[in-house]
């Protein structure tokens, strides 16, 4: 049993009635609170302090059981945080062979691209000559058979209206069993100032940024009521706190 199991046996039923029983009735004593001259001021002052002493039992039954568990969360996740730094260790081979093969592929991967995109031109490039010369052809035919209109008609033709080039796309290459190739667009911000002024005139919508609401607030918690930001509005909330006597 650890030291965090024993605690919260220790929390009976009985003792965890008593602890909450100190607080029970303050919320109905506290409506019946009104304050209309000073010294009703002063007695809701008293009422303050008697919370005060409630909040006083209560931290004192629950504190250590509580501290216990923190302590034993710590454990915990110091514990997790091992393992996952061993684990994470023990992968590390795996990882970079993993990432040595995948460069690779990937390079062969470019490659065969870079082939496959010359090697298509290269039989549109010979598909067009060999219309043009079945053109040529077609038209010294004509011209030789007397037809020399004919024949300039063919050539104007070839010239200004070429027939479409089909070249058949090459077979995709055989899919690899347990892998597949994946496409990651990735993005960077480079200019945060032109970013922001697009969203301003809406050629960016506004979720594409963020305010930063712990630098903004640690601004306005220390200029006070000089703090004068554009788009952003602040205001003193007041609130009372019992400090003792």
């Amino acid at each position: 049993m650890t030291p965090s199991e024993a605690a919260i046996i220790d929390i009976t039923p009985t003792e965890t009635a008593e602890v909450r029983a100190v607080a029970l009735a303050l919320p109905s004593d506290a409506r019946a609170v009104k304050v209309i001259d000073h010294i009703s001021r002063a007695a809701a002052n008293d009422f303050f302090l008697r919370c005060r002493e409630a909040r006083k039992v209560i931290a004192t039954h629950y504190d250590p059981k509580i501290e216990e568990w923190k302590a034993a969360k710590k454990l915990a996740d110091d514990n997790r945080a091992k393992m996952v730094a061993e684990k994470t260790a023990a992968e590390a081979p795996i990882v970079e062979a993993e990432g040595i093969v995948k460069k690779e592929i990937l390079r062969f991967d470019a490659e065969e691209e870079v082939r496959l995109e010359r090697e298509r031109r290269e039989a549109e490039e010979k598909a067009r000559k060999e219309a043009e010369e079945a053109a040529l052809r077609e038209a010294a035919e004509a011209e030789a058979k007397g037809d020399k209109e004919e024949a300039a008609a063919i050539l104007d033709e070839a010239v200004t209206a070429p027939l479409p080039i089909f070249v058949p796309s090459p077979p995709p290459p055989p899919k690899l069993a347990g892998s597949a190739k994946m496409e990651n667009w990735k993005f960077r911000v480079d200019d945060l100032k032109t970013l922001v002024a697009a969203v301003a005139v809406g050629r960016v919508p506004l979720s594409a940024v963020k305010a930063d609401e712990v630098a903004i607030g640690q601004t306005v918690r220390a200029l006070k009521g000089s703090f004068a930001w554009p788009g952003i509005k602040t205001w003193p909330e007041k609130d009372i706190r019992p400090t003792g006597r």
